[in-house]
């Protein structure tokens, strides 16, 4: 039991949660029922493989997997029902409170008993082929990545003044708010605060001050991702947030201090307000995504989700589905165009973004990563018209989840190349690391792996800049345990890995969530700014990251300083 019971990423994805909690015989945490309806009809005794002890995931008690009329293996387990809300949808099936659909198999007045899938190797009944002892080789190989180390740099704190507690979650930009000279660091609210967006102001010498003076309209805040832009023309960054389960928000500045919603056209859930359009986003991007000369907002959907918000209590509702990527074309009037090409739970959905341009068309594309494993359709090529093409990338990780993606082009050649952190199940191991793939003249790619591990690790945020000022971009990536690695370009499109940074991971292992290089100084080098989040669980990891997170910056040390 106890391999299944600590999960070394910073998201444990739910339906591992709910098949571990169902394991281990505990319960959701205490919600409100809604009233009971007939029981689902039994299915006929389904025939039996046996399980594989040698597989991760959870397995059967009795070491058999059952398999389904569709060929799905499986073995039940059971929710307890006492002090949990639960929505009955059409098709037979219950979504918990934490956004997952279970399949139930038969229930009574305590429990749900439900199917809990096999998580690697299901499919068609019988045994699955294992991989041969020459494919485990070459999946091996595979895996190899020959990044030189370097020694190059070392930096220092420049965060005097940022919060080192809370949980500072999802995303954040960096911009002149208030017209000083001196970048800002705009962020979503803290998680659990419920607070207008925080704009820390910098002075350009590593010290920065909570921004008490702006002021806000009032509105349902929460945590997400920030990111900023002159929506209306007139000089002033704006702020669009993506804002967990409500949706977004574009907030339009005076560059005083002073902002007002301009949120027209953007979906948003009003609480009792009779506005349910259900997509929301932890996750976005300002581009100008139609070449119109105004930036627009482009959101990834966070996924399936338990709404539960109401006017006097909670509740549940299916409208909360958010999958696919939607762009809110700018109309400069404070108003919104919405644009997707299809939200149903057939698109994917992710917490990472990002714009470049992959095929060298001068138009602006995006990439995203991917929640549902072994999704390989991440890059989207921008149209004339304004719509996009979604294109697979063959050589992302078999049974990949993809949690951080950054555009740059690292050879000069004019096209931008993507970056991918991966967690994979491949040659019957976990692997995780960084790839590179490099985008081709033909339209295809080629991978080179930058980092290579046989563990769980995500790495979970990806940026990069120039922290040494010599021209050739560089890269940045934060784990899901709070560490901080640093490549170096090495002018030839690749990296060197330094290996004494000066950067000690975060107290706690509380996990990193995004991070963006910018020239804090003005010295012609690029800062890093991160942000980190997290919280213990009493059965999963009782001591983990007990300050909640916080903000860092750091910058290159002096000549001398090492």
């Amino acid at each position: 039991m106890k391999s299944i019971l600590r999960f070394p990423w910073r998201r444990v994805t739910p339906a591992l949660l709910l098949a571990t909690a169902a394991l281990a015989g505990v319960s959701l945490p205490a919600l409100a029922a809604p009233p009971k309806k007939a029981k689902p009809a039994a299915e006929p005794a389904p025939k039996t493989v046996p399980a594989d002890p040698k597989e991760s995931g959870p397995q059967p008690p009795d070491g058999k997997w059952l398999v389904d009329k569709e060929g799905r293996q499986y073995f039940v387990g059971k929710l307890a029902k006492e002090g949990m809300r639960f929505l009955r949808k059409p098709d037979g099936k219950v979504r918990t409170a934490w956004g997952i659909d279970i399949d139930v198999v038969k229930e009574d007045d305590q429990f749900f008993y439900y199917k809990i899938y096999r998580a690697v190797g299901s499919g068609p009944a019988g045994v699955p082929q294992g991989p041969s002892a020459e494919e485990l080789k070459k999946i091996r190989e595979s895996y190899q990545a020959d990044t030189p180390e370097s020694q190059r740099i070392k930096l220092v704190a420049f965060s005097q003044g940022l919060p080192d507690s809370g949980q500072w979650r999802d995303g954040f930009d960096i911009a002149d708010m208030n017209g000083d000279g001196h970048l800002d660091i705009v962020h979503s609210a803290a998680r659990k605060t419920l607070t207008p967006p925080v704009i820390f102001l910098g002075d350009g010498k590593g010290h920065w001050r909570r921004w008490s003076e702006a002021r806000y309209p009032r509105l349902n805040w929460d945590y997400g991702d920030a990111a900023v832009g002159d929506f209306n023309g007139d000089g002033h960054p704006d702020i669009a947030l993506g804002v967990h389960l409500r949706g977004l928000m574009a907030l339009q500045s005076d560059g005083k201090g002073g902002f007002i919603d301009i949120g027209k056209g953007l979906d948003f859930h009003m609480p009792g307000g009779g506005r349910e359009e259900g997509f929301s986003s932890r996750t976005l991007e300002v581009a100008d995504w139609n070449g119109d000369g105004r930036p627009d907002i482009i959101a990834s959907g966070e996924g399936p989700r338990l709404n539960l918000m109401g006017r006097d209590q909670a509740r549940p509702t299916e409208k909360t589905e958010a999958y696919g990527v939607v762009v809110y074309l700018n109309q400069g009037n404070g108003t919104w165009l919405r644009k997707d090409q299809g939200t149903s739970s057939r698109e994917i959905f992710s917490d990472t973004l990002t714009v470049g341009d992959f095929n060298g068309d001068h138009r602006k594309d995006f990439a995203t990563g991917t929640s549902v494993q072994g999704r390989k359709g991440l890059v989207n090529l921008g149209r004339a018209d304004g719509g996009w093409d979604t294109v697979d990338i063959p050589d992302v990780r078999h049974g990949a989840y993809i949690r951080s993606v950054d555009a740059v082009d690292l050879n000069g050649d004019g096209r931008d190349d993507l970056v991918m952190g991966y967690m994979a199940y491949e040659g019957e191991a976990w692997h995780s690391g960084i790839d590179v793939f490099y985008s081709q003249k033909d339209g295809t790619w080629k991978r080179r792996a930058l980092v290579a591990l046989e563990k769980r690790l995500e790495i979970s945020a990806l940026g990069h800049g120039d922290l040494d000022g010599d021209g050739k971009p560089d890269l940045v990536a934060l784990t899901g345990d709070g560490d901080t690695w640093i490549f170096l370009g090495d002018g030839k499109g690749f990296f060197t890995r330094e290996t004494a940074t000066g950067i000690p991971a975060f107290p706690g292992a509380c996990a990193g969530y995004h991070v963006k290089l910018a020239d804090l100084d003005g010295d012609g080098k690029n800062e890093i700014v991160a942000d980190f989040a997290g919280e213990a669980s009493p059965m999963f990891d009782p001591d983990r990251c007990p300050s909640g997170g916080g903000i860092r910056a750091w910058h290159l040390a002096p000549a001398g300083g090492r």
